[in-house]
């Protein structure tokens, strides 16, 4: 008999140990720590607010093109190559990205990673209807931008010429549209804000002293 209700009662220990671990284990499922919080968070590129490099690049008609042509403009600069299988899956959301806010002062500028240069890259536009800018890069400029580590990589640029955020591959197309939305509805430094004075002067940045020059 004894030993029946010793039986009993490391039983009933052991139960009443087993349910208050589960309660504390479903506790920490409803309430996330702080570092699941920071792995939601989205994080801040470490060029954010530094200058787009002063590179000069030859669009597809030979001409030759410079930051300060895009003055004033969100750019979205996007590092590709004919053969990148992801490169072409984004494609069509810069070109509709181009039509939808081009005349909310978006540029999408599309540079070209390809060896082969123009043979290839004129007749693989021509096939996908890329209707925004396309420039032929090279090993300098990937180099500018901090090195291209992959293609594709993606750059969205403030009105002010300053980078915002960067993407290495494919990401989504909402993520790249939301981004796209939020610089939009930034003015350049200097405009002038409905309903107030204008903003303080920018530091000088490489639209600018590209176009002094």
């Amino acid at each position: 008999m004894g030993r029946f209700l010793l039986a009993v009662g490391l039983f009933l220990a052991m139960l009443a140990v087993g349910l208050t671990i589960y309660q504390r284990e479903r506790q920490a499922q409803q309430k996330p720590g702080p570092a699941v919080a920071q792995a939601v968070a989205a994080p801040v590129p470490a060029l954010r607010g530094k200058p787009v490099p002063n590179f000069e690049l030859t669009n597809l008609q030979g001409a030759k093109v410079h930051p300060s042509d895009f003055k004033d403009k969100v750019l979205l600069v996007n590092f590709w190559a004919t053969w990148c299988s992801p490169c072409i899956v984004e494609i069509p959301w810069f070109i509709e990205f181009q039509q939808k806010y081009g005349p909310k002062g978006l540029q999408v500028v599309g540079i070209s990673m390809d060896d082969t240069g123009l043979k290839d890259v004129v007749p693989f536009v021509k096939k996908h209807n890329m209707s925004y800018t396309i420039l032929m890069g090279d090993e300098k400029v990937a180099e500018q931008f901090g090195g291209i580590l992959g293609l594709p990589t993606t750059f969205l640029v403030d009105r002010d010429g300053k980078f915002y955020q960067m993407h290495r591959g494919l990401v989504s197309r909402e993520r790249v549209e939301e981004e796209l939305l939020a610089l939009l509805g930034k003015p350049a430094s200097g405009e002038a804000v409905a309903g107030g004075e204008p903003s303080a002067p920018p530091e000088e940045n490489l639209f600018e002293s590209a176009k002094k020059k």
